[in-house]
């Protein structure tokens, strides 16, 4: 079976040189190409391809936008944002709109062909860079949720963190601009949430509900 594929990208020499590439290739064949959001959404109506590669920066509509509303329309193809940019915001924003896979340029252009057939067939995908970073955002996402369920504010959690190093009252008030008085209070109302004794077990017990 033939893959049909659509490249849009704002660049003619990248969408041409991955034409060029993937023509080479027995299985799959490039229906169409496009320089922005627009020409786009009319190409995949019109060619009803099995996979469109699409650039994060386009003209007007951007490519999450076009990749969301792509995804929006009945039996839509698979997605795959292939892009320069390992920003947390375009990775996170381009899972929220169902992309299929996000790679990077630099890294994917010569396994292009291969990671097509495996989004093709239902693989997501990410490029091995960005796995980390999907990691750190779980962490992050999960310790904020953590917090809240302790009823812990975030400058509760800072505090934690420095009484974790073995900061002093007066070391922590300097780091985070506070009186001693009110460093001692905020240690106070933190081992009363925490349900512990002092401010030891306080953060024994905040490494344990993996607060910090």
């Amino acid at each position: 079976m033939t893959i049909k594929i659509i490249i849009v990208d704002d660049h003619q020499i990248f969408r041409h040189g991955v034409r060029s590439l993937l023509e080479d290739e027995g299985d799959m064949t490039v229906v169409a190409e496009a320089g922005n959001a627009h020409d786009a959404i009319s190409l995949v109506e019109r060619h009803r391809p099995d996979v469109v590669t699409v650039d994060i920066r386009l003209g007007g509509m951007d490519g999450i936008q076009l990749v969301r509303n792509i995804k929006a329309r009945p039996s839509p193809p698979r997605c795959m944002i292939l892009s320069t940019y390992e920003d947390r915001q375009y990775l996170v924003g381009a899972l929220e709109a169902a992309a299929d896979a996000y790679l990077f340029k630099s890294n994917s252009y010569e396994t292009l062909a291969d990671a097509i057939r495996k989004v093709h067939s239902g693989v997501a995908m990410l490029s091995e860079e960005l796995i980390t970073v999907m990691m750190d955002e779980y962490k992050k996402v999960a310790a904020q949720q953590i917090q809240r369920e302790n009823g812990l504010t975030t400058q509760e959690v800072r505090v934690l963190h420095l009484l974790a190093k073995g900061s002093r009252s007066q070391d922590i008030a300097a780091e985070l601009a506070m009186t001693e008085i009110t460093v001692k209070r905020k240690v106070q109302e933190i081992t009363i949430k925490l349900g512990a004794s002092n401010r030891v077990q306080a953060v024994a017990e905040a490494i344990r509900r993996g607060v910090i």
